[in-house]
């Protein structure tokens, strides 16, 4: 899942809150978690409007690696999350999204995105088709909750009932051991295989939880009531090997796994079949329509877009973030990097940013204007690290 949010604010203040900055920003929201991040010298930032853990006292590399070769906890109670019910809700909200219902099982996971009339991204999130019959459960992006439920109202009549869930946390545990630490707490959780959801009890309470996440990694995205939320992360980080992880290295991560993020890569200025989405977008919805947006989409497909979302890899040490202008060989402006930064899997910069599609078909040498200077940049396919997900046993 991706997650809207501005990462020049991660930056602020050298990645901490001053006291002085403090003061201004009183009408920030902390999530249930904000004294387990206190209690662990995190470092505070403002994002999404919420005060959230930039980074803990071992550093963003030391979070992402441990990541990869083990399990970590992330806190994303900022998160939107949107519970819909009502009769026939399936075909009502097929008429909104570009998936077909009729191929999600209960318990399912699809990605997908809200769009607008003309067939460009107000948002994108995780949806599944809940057990309960005509029930709908949606995570979407932080700062897009308000304009998601203004068009979720504006789309759906008032037979349907929208909920803002406010009253649960959400964490990610993410990693190759999260299952193991996971299935010590919840029977049978290991088997679930990779974008399905349920319901689990433990302690007496009740936990929504998904095989999913952010981060290229086998993982988990536990919903759990405020209340309890403390108290469970504390059992978890007595579990071996487990360490909390920040906004940081969630971000390095999923620019490693090629994961758009909302504000940066994908926008309301951007359809799925630029952000080279398509995959997400049924067939069958492809064929016969029906949904917000279509005929730009079947347009976008007939006839092409003119630019693509690519990887790329500056050639060299300095990493181009988000803004940099990419030029062909004629030093002719081509593009622009929507994210960027140091990939610690590969130790080596990487990026992701929209260039002419004709470039693609042509000389794919590239330049990019870093600090004033044009560095070499090859064109790769996405993602930069292998996705390690668990499909099912097999």
């Amino acid at each position: 899942m991706t997650e809207e949010g501005s990462w020049k604010q991660l930056f602020c203040h050298g990645g901490y809150m001053s006291e002085a900055y403090w003061g201004l920003e009183q009408n920030l929201k902390t999530t249930p978690l904000y004294k387990i991040h206190n209690n662990n010298r995190a470092k505070l930032v403002p994002f999404a409007g919420y005060y959230l853990p930039i980074q803990y006292e071992n550093g963003i590399i030391a979070e992402h690696n441990h990541t990869r070769n083990s399990v970590s906890i992330f806190d994303v109670s900022h998160m939107g999350q949107i519970k819909i019910s009502g009769p026939m809700i399936y075909d009502a909200m097929e008429k909104i999204l570009p998936i077909s219902f009729s191929k999600i099982a209960p318990g399912q996971i699809k990605y997908t995105q809200f769009l607008n009339s003309e067939g460009k991204i107000i948002d994108d999130l995780m949806i599944t088709r809940a057990f309960e019959e005509d029930h709908v459960w949606l995570v979407v992006n932080a700062d897009c909750a308000d304009k998601d439920l203004d068009h979720l109202y504006s789309n759906l009549n008032k037979t349907y009932k929208i909920e803002l869930i406010e009253d649960r946390a959400l964490i990610a545990l993410q990693g190759p051991n999260s299952s193991n630490i996971l299935k010590t707490f919840f029977q049978k959780i290991d088997e679930m295989p990779f974008m399905t959801a349920d319901w689990f009890n433990y302690d007496n309470e009740n936990f929504f939880i998904s095989r999913c996440g952010y981060t290229g990694e086998d993982g988990f995205e536990i919903s759990i009531k405020d209340r309890y939320s403390e108290k469970f992360i504390s059992k978890l980080l007595q579990s071996e090997g487990v360490k909390l992880a920040g906004l940081g290295a969630r971000n390095s991560l999923r620019m490693e796994a090629g994961l758009c993020l909302y504000g940066n890569d994908i926008s309301s200025s951007v359809s799925p079949i630029e952000a080279g989405l398509t995959w997400s977008i049924s067939k069958e919805r492809i064929e016969n329509g029906g949904f917000i947006g279509y005929e730009h989409i079947k347009k976008d497909l007939k006839n092409g877009v003119e630019r693509k979302l690519v990887g790329i890899k500056p050639l060299g040490k300095l990493p181009a973030r988000e803004g940099t202008q990419i030029f062909d060989k004629n030093e002719k402006t081509i593009g622009e990097i929507t994210s960027g930064g140091y990939s610690p899997s590969l130790q080596a910069p990487i990026a992701m940013g929209y260039i002419n599609s004709d470039i693609l078909k042509s000389d794919c040498e590239v330049l990019l204007n870093v600090r004033g200077n044009l560095i070499p940049a090859e064109i790769t396919s996405l993602p930069f690290v292998e996705h390690k997900y668990f499909r099912g046993n097999k």
